[in-house]
């Protein structure tokens, strides 16, 4: 050390000793680094081709993450004809069996049944338009049965996969390994039964506890289909179930409702597999009915062609009435070298488009359907540009969300009470319309609302960034001599980094020294056997910062004189 060089100098002279007076500043850590899990259409190093699965990777951008993991999943939907007074998705011209002429008639377009929704792609594209920056992505595997791939795969026979309550806590799992996040988000959850949804929220909210570095953001278990306020509440009656043994770790979660209706999926983006079954009759005499009575001689071949190679006859369920609509035998054109099946794909879903009005019509009102996402990819961004416009220690809320038309279920006040403020304090921070704003952010609690310690999301929040942050700075002061001079730097350096956040408005008080204390020393917060063990012990208070949640004006008449 500088202050015991003299004691080895054999040279008579003279010398200049410099002597540090402040001890190594405390830089704040990052506060806003979600790390998302879940299923893509690969995962590889797109320089090495390495596998990348169960592994932390760092993204900046859609395309980086397009780079990495691939684009969006398809999605099967099924037409039907409508049954008695339900409300149809969509009417069109079609044959029925055994007539030859159209009449106008009534569909249904729903999802196929019992596939899931891979919708990480999308939850990315929401926490972009949503302020979302750098974060990390955990890929479980791939969106395709039975396949692991690590570059741009030929989708041509594949099947879709499951989403597994295993697959997405190894992710977990991996995403504790990384330093850096400071939320967890798992979109695909709430696609889960109840039995395997409550073993991914408790293994989110367990991790966030022990590591004390991140919170997890919840979506409510079946939120995708909750548009009523009955089917809500039950969606939050589920949660409190799922989350009861990990409760002791409620104040490391926050929790959003209800789904979003959002524009990030569009129709452009889709391609006319997204309508293929094993039964094509339907959608091929719709779209041929249409091409009959719009396209005359060769027109209608080339289109009949199309229809044909899209949607081939491979049964004789309720409306196929092939004989009435077959065509002249054109072939529409195979694929050509060098293209890819990608390629070729959308090239007849842009001929299919453009020629037939209610295939386009048909492709919107899928986009319609795939649009209702869960709101925590949305909200990873919010928490992000909150951080970066007004600081981790304000709450983030009271902010419009972009690419987003609705909430699901549009809560009034009364409604909102009871998730709000439950009796038990298992806050769920609901998402409302609001006139002339879009849709806003309403709310800023914690899993742990009858905490008065930890009852909100940015307390909570800086709270972490606020521990980490000294945590780091004080590793260099290991195995560092345990005495008055090494706790002097200490609590200087520690009082300086609370200051900056003092004064940046991030702690409550008129003057410094009402935001904060440090104190550490022999007497105050170590006893002897402490120093002889070891151990420094630093004691820091903080006043936080709460949110106004409540206004209140009150307003009185005063009679002249």
């Amino acid at each position: 050390m500088a202050t015991s060089s003299y004691l080895n100098r054999t040279t008579p002279g003279v010398y200049v000793t410099e002597i540090d007076a402040f001890g190594s500043s405390i830089v704040g850590v990052q506060t806003a680094v979600p790390v998302f899990i879940g299923y893509t259409e690969f995962a590889g190093d797109p320089v090495t081709g390495a596998a990348l699965y169960n592994t932390p990777v760092q993204v900046s951008s859609m395309s980086e993450y397009v780079a990495y993991f691939g684009g969006a999943a398809p999605r099967d939907f099924t037409v039907s004809l409508v049954a008695g007074t339900a409300t149809p998705s969509f009417t069109a011209w079609y044959t029925p069996d055994g007539a030859s002429a159209p009449v106008l008639q009534g569909f249904a377009l729903t999802p196929a049944a019992g596939q899931p929704e891979f919708s990480l792609y999308w939850q990315m594209q929401l926490f972009f338009a949503n302020g979302g920056q750098n974060c990390y992505l955990v890929s479980v595997g791939s969106y395709w049965s039975g396949q692991l791939p690590t570059a741009l795969p030929d989708p041509g026979g594949w099947l879709p996969g499951a989403i597994a309550a295993a697959d997405l806590t190894a992710g977990i799992t991996a995403a504790g390994f990384v330093k850096g996040p400071t939320m967890t988000v798992v979109p695909e959850a709430c696609q889960l039964d109840q039995a395997d949804y409550a073993i991914v929220a408790q293994a989110m909210m367990l991790q966030a506890s022990t590591l004390q570095d991140r919170m997890a953001i919840l979506d409510l278990p079946g939120c995708l289909s909750a548009s009523t306020m009955d089917e809500l509440t039950a969606c939050q009656d589920n949660l409190w179930t799922a989350i009861a043994p990990e409760i002791a770790s409620a104040s490391y979660a926050a929790t959003y409702a209800p789904a979003l209706v959002t524009t990030v999926v569009n129709p452009a983006s889709l391609l006319y597999t997204d309508l293929q079954s094993a039964d094509n009759g339907l959608i091929n005499n719709i779209l041929t009915t249409q091409a009959v009575q719009t396209y005359p001689g060769a027109k209608l071949a080339t289109i009949q062609a199309a229809i044909a190679t899209a949607f081939p006859l491979t049964g004789t369920g309720a409306g196929s009435n092939s004989s009435a609509l077959s065509g002249d035998g054109s072939a529409y054109p195979a694929q050509a070298a060098g293209q890819t099946v990608a390629q070729w794909r959308a090239g007849l879903d842009s001929m299919l488009t453009n020629a037939l009005p209610v295939f386009a019509e048909i492709e919107f009102h899928i986009a319609d359907a795939m649009n209702v996402l869960a709101p925590s990819g949305a909200m990873a961004g919010v928490w992000t540009k909150s951080d970066g416009l007004s600081g981790v220690w304000n709450a983030p809320a009271n902010i419009a969300l972009a690419s987003v038309s609705a909430p699901l279920f549009n809560m009034n006040d009364t409604q909102q009470g009871g998730f709000n403020v439950p009796v038990n304090g298992q806050a769920i921070d609901v998402i409302r319309s609001q006139i002339n704003r879009g849709t806003v952010v309403w709310g800023a609690r914690t899993l742990d609302g009858n905490s008065l310690d930890y009852r909100y999301i940015q307390v909570r929040r800086t709270l972490i960034y606020v521990e980490q942050s000294i945590k780091l700075a004080l590793q260099s002061y290991v195995f560092a001599a345990n005495d008055a001079t090494t706790w002097a730097t200490v609590s200087a350096s520690i009082s300086s980094f609370l200051t900056g956040l003092w004064q940046q408005g991030g702690l409550m008080g008129a003057k410094a020294s009402d935001a904060f204390s440090v104190s550490v020393g022999l007497g105050s917060t170590m006893t002897a056997q402490d120093v002889l063990n070891g151990y420094m012990i630093v004691a820091v208070t903080l006043q936080m910062i709460h949110p106004a949640e409540f206004i209140e004006l009150t307003f009185t008449q005063k009679m002249e004189g």
